[in-house]
């Protein structure tokens, strides 16, 4: 059950697992740190800006070479700058593979 401050099912987990985005035609991509997890959505720091509404697939590197990687699609729902061009993105979870 969710606090009253976390109106969520499940919580956030912290974090603070590299990740990349691949996103756009042609395709593009972004490494960024995934600070934090819930059971619908990520909140994640990347070395540049990405528009709100954009859809990605997101590789998560848990540090062992030879373990599946946790994939994901994802769209940005919200975006906040941070210093040297950075940003910090909230994203909904669409679909896990």
């Amino acid at each position: 059950m969710a606090y009253a401050y976390e109106k969520r099912d499940f919580e956030r987990v912290k974090s603070k697992t590299a990740v990349t985005l691949f996103f756009g035609t042609p395709p593009k991509s972004l490494e960024g740190v995934c600070i934090d997890i819930s059971d619908k959505g990520m909140g994640i720091d990347l070395e540049s800006v990405i528009p709100i509404g954009t859809e990605c697939r997101v590789k998560v590197h848990d540090g062992h070479k030879n373990s599946q990687t946790y994939q994901a699609l994802i769209e940005i729902k919200n975006t906040q700058a941070l210093a040297k061009g950075r940003c910090r993105v909230g994203a909904i979870i669409m679909e896990m593979f």
